[in-house]
Formats: structure tokens, C-alpha cells, sequence
């Protein structure tokens, strides 16, 4: 069986991802079982250089998802501001 679209036109599965990203998504998932609060770990992801946007997307996604409850609304009145 041929693989996947994405796999045939050059992009990542999912056990091949960039040496990078899985550095740091350790590094995220360290901070959040540290209980570091949403807002650093949040600049933590927006000060990675080396990071695509989407890369630095889904690590937002992964922590938001993660975060206690009073961090998402934080976070989520946030975004309603800057629109």
C-alpha cells in the first residue's frame, strides 16, 4: 500500500517528526507537569525560534489543553481582545 498523501509530497508522519518540535513538545509537557502557569508557558513556545507557526500552534493547543481552568479563560478572554 502507498503512503499517505502527505507522506508521498515530502511532509512528516506522525513518527517522524522534527528533531525540534519533539524537543520541544518535552519541554512544554515538563512545564505544564510542573504546574507553570499558562501565560510562560505560553512565552516559552513564542520564544522558540527554531519552531514553524503551526509547530508553535499545536504546542499552544497541547498546553491549553492541558491547563487548569482558570488559565483557558484567561487565555480565551485574551484572544476575544486582540480579535
Amino acid at each position: 500500500m502507498r503512503g499517505s498523501t502527505r507522506e508521498r509530497e515530502g511532509g512528516m508522519s506522525a513518527t517522524q517528526q522534527r528533531p525540534a518540535f519533539a524537543s520541544h513538545r518535552g519541554a512544554v509537557t515538563a512545564l505544564i507537569e510542573a504546574g507553570e502557569p499558562f501565560a510562560d508557558i505560553e512565552d516559552a513556545i513564542d520564544e522558540a525560534a527554531d519552531l514553524t507557526n503551526d509547530e508553535k500552534a499545536t504546542l499552544w493547543l497541547l498546553a491549553f489543553s492541558r491547563c487548569n481552568r482558570a488559565d483557558q479563560h484567561r487565555a480565551v478572554a485574551r484572544l476575544a481582545v486582540v480579535g
